[in-house]
């Protein structure tokens, strides 16, 4: 049984782009592909200073 859900029209015409981009048919394909594609972390997640050195157990900056 088909539902409808509302979206401002705004959304609606950036979803009808996608929709020709990714070459699908229907908003229910489109959006089944949104939900069901892997997701791909940003680099930039992974450490929050990235000009900084490799962990080393030993670095010599503390004494025991």
């Amino acid at each position: 049984m088909p539902t409808s859900i509302q979206v401002s029209r705004e959304l609606h015409e950036k979803l009808k782009e996608l929709k020709q981009r990714m070459g699908v048919e229907t908003f229910e394909e489109l959006l089944t592909r949104l939900i069901e594609r892997p997701r791909q972390a940003s680099r930039a997640r992974f450490g929050a200073h990235p000009g900084m050195r490799p962990f080393a157990h030993w670095d010599g900056s503390h004494r025991p």
